[in-house]
């Protein structure tokens, strides 16, 4: 993805639900999918090039701040992107899960289903997103319409689908230096990527805004340029 498209990426997708902004970034990257496409495919594999994204943009290392829930020491994380890979589902879709005497035949979700889950109330979302990915159900033979699975079916369901989907949630293992004390966080490669994204959107906000000031450039021109010659621009005049 060149400058000027992660630009126009950053400038319109910011406004947005991150759904929506890994959409936007998705269909920016691979624009031989189409955004219809994108919304279809799982959140596992949408994090996967989420993350190829995020190694083509700043590279595979990443760095981050965690505070320790024991004694709130600050700890300084320092990983690659190779160390929160998972491996792809290896079950066949739609997956077959048998539970409380239900026959459930589900896939994992997918950005359509959560932009969708996202317009129920707050306590009914998990309800809602679960039901979109159940492909059929039936107890004890009868068709059962999702919207009628019991609470605890729909609770067996979502563990069920976050081990089929493993990239779609990522946790690191860490462990305190000062205490001891040893806990699990969860990582979200879209938070994180978009955090990156909208820092590195500033900086090049106020580097058009000098040299457009300093030379007359127009945006378009000195988006065309590569970052070493920007930069050479910047110098010159002390910014």
């Amino acid at each position: 993805m060149d400058t000027s498209t992660l630009f126009t990426v950053w400038d319109q997708a910011g406004g947005q639900a991150p759904v929506q902004r890994a959409l936007c970034l998705l269909a920016a990257g691979w624009p031989e999918r189409s955004w219809a496409q994108w919304a279809a495919t799982s959140i596992g594999e949408r994090d996967e090039y989420l993350l190829r994204l995020r190694e083509q943009l700043f590279g595979q290392q990443l760095q981050g701040v965690a505070s320790c829930p024991q004694c709130a020491e600050k700890l300084e994380l320092t990983f690659e992107t190779r160390d929160i890979r998972a491996p792809g589902p290896s079950a066949e879709l739609p997956l077959l899960i048998e539970t409380q005497g239900y026959a459930l035949r589900c896939r994992p979700p997918n950005s359509e289903d959560l932009l969708i889950a996202m317009q129920a109330s707050q306590d009914r979302q998990r309800h809602e997103l679960m039901q979109r990915c159940v492909v059929s159900a039936s107890l004890a033979g009868d068709p059962v319409p999702p919207q009628q699975l019991p609470e605890e079916v729909i609770a067996t369901l979502s563990s069920r689908l976050a081990q089929l989907d493993p990239q779609a949630v990522v946790e690191l293992s860490l462990d305190c230096p000062a205490c001891a004390h040893c806990w699990v966080t969860a990582f979200d490669i879209l938070s994180y990527l978009w955090g990156e994204i909208e820092d590195w959107g500033q900086r090049l906000l106020c580097d058009i805004h000098a040299l457009a000031l300093a030379y007359g450039w127009s945006e378009r021109d000195i988006l065309a340029m590569s970052p070493r010659r920007r930069r050479l621009y910047l110098d010159l005049i002390g910014a």
